[in-house]
């Protein structure tokens, strides 16, 4: 009899060809087998075979080593039926280079991604009257080899990536509207129903990226990338009508990471504070066939913030400036209405009718598409410094992928990386950095940064 256990994600870049097949041990497995299955639901069970091969394409992540595992195992029943199946699970497993590890702060990220699969999700989805949109986390912490992350494959329910250089079609985006609602609806519930626990939750959410001991590396590394995106403006400034923009953004020179900082850390209304996703570009996302369902992958920068941010992290990211320019008041419209929906799932569950009414009215009118938007516009500048950070990683070709165990943090210092990655960025980066400049300087974003964020 044979019988097929999908216990099944993700993308990632794979360091090379030892960290790619570097098999995962058969015991390993058993255990991992074991820890899903009731005690006593086998009276033997072993794994004949282990295939492990990179759990997705080239250039699709560039923080860890992601292994497609398929394990190929014989099992007996307490019946004394024999079954023969196969499961595949991605593990997640440092890079071996020490020095793109400290340069990059991989083990940081890496601590921050096991502590909210095994920490902070299990907390939020036990009060989540539906489920969080993350892949089934079957174990998150050590072994023998080092740190990993063992995930369902979710590739074998019919989950897949899009590819990164196209963006993301309104449908992707309604659909990820959607689950990010939900999802921080879970925060604004607890926050209001259980505070001294929120509070407790959100100490355990580590910010890694605008945070003082990782000022000196990202501030140098955002740098090189906006210099890069000024370059790109200037090669596309051929007649002229960029000359505005390319002012107002070199009159940011040496601001950006600040300002970014700023927008994630200080100065919103503390009632919009959510644990977020934190990096919700085209990469850390996965649609079924249908694009109605996404789950959400890659939670090394999961923070507290306020929740624009991860709404702008995917436009500017991910998507095309035809979509922004026709779509994003429906998009924030659709976000609305499902944070809305999903608190009042939470609300009706502890309170009688007329409370739970009362508390949506108080959160229909803190959540106004009014105020919403305006969040939105004042967050602005995140979405144009994110995309200067990542267009280039979003857009370059697979066969053309900076070697980033070569890079040092002069490399930053010295512009010698600017160069390297002058040369392999392609012309949808240069058109989609025109065009978000260009969307920044026609809303005034650009000019209200010259008397802002001083």
């Amino acid at each position: 009899m044979k019988q097929e256990l999908p216990m099944s994600i993700v993308g990632g870049f794979v360091d090379d060809d030892r960290d790619v097949y570097m098999i995962e041990g058969k015991d390993t497995i058993i255990d991992i087998i074991r820890m899903q299955q009731k005690a006593d639901l086998w009276q033997t069970l072993s794994v004949d075979l282990v295939d492990c091969g990179p759990g997705s394409r080239e250039g699709d992540n560039y923080m860890s080593v992601i292994k497609r595992v398929v394990a190929h195992c014989k099992a007996k029943s307490l019946d004394g039926r024999n079954h023969v199946f196969k499961i595949s699970l991605i593990f997640k497993r440092q890079i071996t280079n020490p020095n793109r590890r400290l340069l990059f702060r991989c083990d940081a990220a890496f601590e921050n991604e096991i502590n909210a699969y095994a920490s902070i999700i299990p907390i939020l989805q036990r009060i989540s009257p539906y489920d969080l949109p993350y892949p089934k986390c079957l174990t998150a912490g050590s072994d023998e080899y080092g740190d990993r992350i063992v995930l369902e494959d979710l590739t074998t329910s019919g989950f897949a990536m899009v590819d990164r250089r196209i963006g993301l079609s309104f449908d992707h985006c309604m659909a990820v509207m959607k689950e990010l609602a939900k999802l921080h609806a879970v925060s604004l519930a607890l926050k209001h129903e259980q505070p001294r626990e929120f509070a407790d939750l959100c100490s355990k959410v580590r910010e890694i990226v605008y945070c003082p001991e990782a000022t000196d590396f990202y501030t140098h590394s955002l740098e090189s990338s906006f210099r890069g995106a000024l370059e790109s403006l200037r090669y596309s400034n051929s007649k002229g009508d960029l000359d505005g923009p390319i002012r107002a953004v070199e009159g940011l020179t040496g601001r950006l990471y600040r300002i970014m900082r700023g927008l994630v850390c200080n100065g919103f209304d503390e009632g919009w504070r959510v644990i977020c996703h934190g990096d919700t570009w085209v990469n850390n996302l996965m649609f079924s066939a249908d694009c109605q369902q996404v789950r959400l992958i890659d939670l090394q920068t999961m923070r507290c913030t306020t929740p624009v941010l991860d709404i702008l992290h995917l436009l500017y990211t991910s998507t095309e400036r035809n979509m922004r320019q026709q779509h994003v008041t429906d998009l924030l419209l659709q976000y609305r209405r499902t944070l809305l929906d999903a608190l009042q799932e939470h609300f009706v569950t502890f309170h009688d009718s007329a409370t739970s009414a009362s508390l949506m009215r108080h959160f229909a009118d803190q959540f106004s598409y009014q105020r919403l938007r305006a969040e939105y516009d004042r967050c602005l500048p995140y979405g144009m410094g994110i995309a200067m950070w990542l267009l280039p990683a979003v857009t370059f070709n697979p066969d053309q992928i900076p070697d980033l165990d070569a890079v040092t943090i002069n490399d930053f210092k010295t512009k010698k990386h600017d160069k390297r990655i002058a040369q392999m960025v392609s012309v949808n980066y240069h058109t989609r950095m025109r065009d978000i400049v260009l969307e920044m300087y026609e809303q005034g974003v650009l000019q209200r940064l010259q008397t802002e964020f001083i």
